[in-house]
């Protein structure tokens, strides 16, 4: 693994997958360190480091998860706009297609006046 030589002024938000999995990493360490550590002034040091990286994991959680409900209401409101879109179309066809059978019924009705009572 090789560390950048210029890492970036700012850490990218959410975690990127890389930033992410060493957090996680380095917790799992300090979970096996804590296990295995019985002096009481490292525990201290490894439980105080481990929650602090605990805490940067449940914020990028939530922030993930918020932006995915920031999308899901998007979509939601999106879909929602979509079906009251097309609700109005099908009325409007509905419309457009009670004209169509008026009008088919209007020409069956010339079309048998026209047959029983030939002119020109």
């Amino acid at each position: 693994m090789s560390i950048p030589v210029n890492p970036p002024s700012q850490p990218t938000i959410p975690l990127t997958p890389e930033a992410r999995a060493a957090y996680q990493d380095l917790y799992d360490k300090y979970e096996t360190a804590i296990e295995n550590t019985t002096d009481p002034g490292i525990l201290q040091a490894l439980n105080d480091s481990q929650s602090s990286v605990d805490n940067i994991l449940t914020k990028d959680s939530m922030y993930r998860l918020h932006a995915n409900t920031a999308l899901f209401e998007a979509l939601l409101s999106q879909i929602n706009d979509t079906n009251n879109d097309l609700k109005k179309l099908k009325n409007e066809i509905a419309a457009i297609a009670s004209h169509i059978a008026t009008a088919g019924e209007i020409l069956a009705a010339i079309n048998k006046v026209l047959t029983l009572v030939p002119g020109v």
